[in-house]
């Protein structure tokens, strides 16, 4: 008899096929539920592994034994007249027969119903009001073409995954955001709730919106599931649900599918006109849109390291597939984090130099793409082109109306570089109401408020930091509270913030120059992590600024910034023949406007007015037109004080003494004392030490105003003392100079 034969005879076979079919039942069911109940990743591959342990087990024992009416015997013990092996096979014919179906039908039942429901969050729970809980509470009222899009679940079996889920996530909030009609939640917010166990409604309520788009991601080598389903947050009801199972070369296919299929429910339910639905911009090699989807999942971390890692990632990606556009864009806008202001080590021209061919590639490769003129619009700002930036995040925002970032960038412009200051807060308002959980665009609408002089209203904004990012929110409060003079709040909220966070290197810079405001140089020297011009100048340290101000000239030679700089390093030293050309320069740059930038700014404009003015030049009418000009764009945005963001920290700014400085120069003395003294009384430090002032400081009506300010830095510096000399709460990242508290005790006793 042959061994084959044998095997028949035993049913050996026959186990084996219904182990197989045994164990592709479980492994499904495993792989589908585990991740349901909170089981790990782990814990499918433990039974995947038990049952490959246990397959050659299984075929030994159907080898040895028989099942016997009396039970298992060796086989060699059974007697061959007596053997019942021909039934057992039909048994097992049986049992593999019903496995097989039974697996068959989970598949089905995991596809048209389980996957959809089970994807991502359980229903709300269900809770007992009373009729006067119900009445004191209605229903909230969202906005009903509103759309967020939650990070899909990962349901790999492999953790590190993680980015291709999220990256389909990403894609399909950025296809539905072309809509013009529909409001999408920008991804940070959405994001947000990756990984809590909170209810549809839960976050419909706080991101405001009425509809959601959940689902997971289940990829497995070349093969990947897609389930989705979209969710009338109101009533909790599923409008559509669906399951893709595709191969990976597919996947911008499967993205189109499912884009098509929301924009038809959402145009069914709200009317929407959409003649046809986005579409993605597929690529060839998916190895390289891995790699963009790596670089997406590193970038939004926004850390040192992981801004390192996209880059890599995006440069892996041009490497695979050089005309990957998106990849181009991406890494110009990584490049440009990378400089030493941000996230980096780069230079600002080696940033603007590596940044530049990207941008002009993915310019050529599809200039239809949103993220394209993005680059182009962040490129050109650094180059010092601000119109032509503008028209580029104009051109973004057309092409994706729900860009937070771009809305974000173009406020930024518009407010530092344009001087367009009620265009800035629309644009930071809606960057807001597209990303209510954004850090960054909650930040910008706080500060906006407080230079309103809308405290109530940034209050409410900045409550929503002290969750998000603490140490945002203590610097920020701070300089709220410091309103109207008290410097010592706003030194104080920004050692809250180092305490919290001692990486963040603006709240270091930020703090040097406020512990500049109240009269502590050593401490303000000690802190900063880079030389500050600001501080520097307003300190008195000409040399130091000057020095300051060349190197970074020389490291960026072509910089607007970098010469603007170094003119009022040498002015503040008294250095007027080199100082006015590199200012004169600058103004030119500007085309005669005044805005809240590092640019043109109205100290480097009132420095030309007084030197054309003692070198009997014309056209000084002009710059103080300009001056007058940009305080009137002030008070028609309502800002009653401003903020100028730049070289890490917040420098705060006053239209009154805009003003004032305009009048005085223009000849009105007493009218511009007047409005000077305002801008003094009202909590604006005016810079002590700055050479090119000397007629203003030297005039008789200055005198009360400075000494006034004198009484209040030292009460402010003995009312932050009092706090840290007696028992510092910052001890453990921040300590007074030797002999700050000892001279204050010495003070104190007289």
């Amino acid at each position: 008899m042959s061994l084959f034969t044998e095997l028949k005879r035993r049913n050996v076979i026959r186990v084996a096929i219904a182990y197989i079919a045994g164990a592709w039942l479980l492994t499904e069911v495993s792989g589908t539920l585990f991740p349901v109940f909170g089981i790990p990743d782990w814990g499918v591959r433990f039974v995947v592994i038990v049952l490959a342990l246990g397959f050659l087990p299984a075929l030994i024992i159907s080898w040895a034994y028989e099942l016997t009416p009396e039970g298992l015997k060796r086989e060699k013990d059974v007697v061959r007249d007596t053997s019942i092996t021909h039934l057992t096979a039909k048994r097992l014919d049986g049992i593999t027969i019903g496995l097989i179906v039974v697996a068959l039908a989970f598949i089905m039942a995991d596809r048209m119903w389980l996957s959809p429901r089970l994807a991502v969050h359980p229903p709300p729970k269900t809770e007992v009001v009373t009729d006067n809980a119900q009445a004191s509470e209605p229903e909230p009222q969202y906005p009903p073409n509103s759309i967020a899009v939650l990070p899909f679940v990962n349901m790999s079996s492999d953790p590190e995954q993680e980015y291709f889920s999220d990256g389909i996530s990403e894609e399909l909030l950025n296809l539905l955001s072309k809509i013009p009609e529909l409001r999408v939640i920008s991804r940070s917010s959405a994001f947000s709730f990756k990984d809590k166990d909170l209810d549809l409604r839960t976050i419909a309520t706080q991101l405001n919106v009425a509809y959601i788009l959940e689902g997971s991601v289940r990829k497995d080598n070349n093969q990947v599931r897609i389930t989705a389903q979209l969710i009338d947050a109101r009533s909790d009801t599923h409008l559509w649900s669906e399951t893709y199972d595709r191969e990976l070369e597919n996947i911008f296919v499967v993205q189109d599918e499912i884009s098509a299929a929301i924009t038809k429910a959402l145009t069914q339910r709200l009317g929407l006109k959409v003649e046809n639905a986005p579409r993605t911009t597929a690529i060839a090699n998916t190895k390289a849109h891995e790699a963009y989807l790596r670089g997406r999942y590193l970038i939004v971390q926004r850390t040192p390291a992981t801004v390192e890692g996209a880059a890599r990632e995006f440069e892996k990606a041009i490497s695979l597939d050089p005309d990957y556009a998106l990849a181009h864009a991406e890494l110009a806008i990584t490049i440009l984090l990378l400089r030493r202001t941000q996230y980096g080590g780069l230079t600002h021209r080696e940033g603007i130099d590596r940044a530049t061919p990207h941008v002009e590639r993915a310019m050529v490769l599809d200039p239809a793409l949103a993220k394209v003129h993005a680059a182009a619009g962040l490129l050109l700002v650094s180059q010092g082109n601000w119109p032509e930036a503008l028209t580029h995040y104009r051109k973004a925002i057309e092409i994706n109306p729900n860009s937070s970032i771009v809305y974000v960038w173009m406020a930024i412009l518009l407010g530092n570089h344009l001087g367009l200051y009620s265009e800035e807060f629309d644009a930071i308002e809606k960057a807001q109401s597209l990303d209510p959980l954004s850090v960054l665009a909650t930040l910008k609408f706080a500060v906006a408020l407080i230079i309103r002089n809308q405290l109530a209203e940034a209050e409410r904004e900045l409550e929503k930091l002290a969750t998000m990012a603490p140490g945002w929110y203590a610097s920020v409060r701070g300089m709220l509270t410091s309103r109207g003079g008290k410097w010592a709040d706003a030194v104080l909220g920004n050692l809250d913030g180092v305490r919290i966070n001692p990486g963040y290197i603006s709240s270091w810079n930020n703090l040097a120059l406020k512990f500049t405001v109240i009269g502590l140089e050593k401490e303000a020297l000690a802190v900063s992590k880079v030389p500050l011009l600001n501080v520097l100048r307003m300190l008195g340290k000409t040399e130091g600024a000057v020095t300051t101000a060349e190197a970074y000239l020389s490291e960026n030679p072509t910089s607007f910034i970098g010469r603007r700089n170094l003119g009022l390093a040498l002015a503040s030293a008294g250095d007027y023949v080199r100082a006015q050309p590199l200012l004169e320069g600058a103004w030119q740059h500007s085309g005669g406007r005044i805005a809240r930038s590092e640019f043109q700014t109205v100290d480097a404009a009132a420095l030309i007015a007084i030197r054309r003015s003692i070198n009997g030049e014309a056209e000084v009418g002009e710059l103080l037109a300009a001056i007058r000009d940009n305080v009137r764009r002030y008070r028609e945005a309502g800002i009653t004080s401003t903020t100028v963001v730049g070289a890490n920290l917040f420098f705060e700014l006053s239209p009154d003494f805009e003003e004032g400085l305009a009048t005085y120069l223009a000849g009105d003395s007493e009218d511009g004392l007047a409005l000077i003294a305002k801008a003094a009384e009202d909590g604006f430090f005016i810079p002590p030490n700055d050479a090119y002032l000397r007629t203003l400081y030297d005039d008789p009506g200055f005198a009360p105003i400075i000494a006034s300010q004198e009484a209040r830095q030292a009460r402010e510096r003995n009312r932050f003392l009092s706090t840290v000399c007696t028992n510092n709460p910052y001890e453990a990242v921040w300590q007074t100079a030797e002999g700050t508290c000892e001279r204050f005790a010495a003070e104190q006793k007289n």
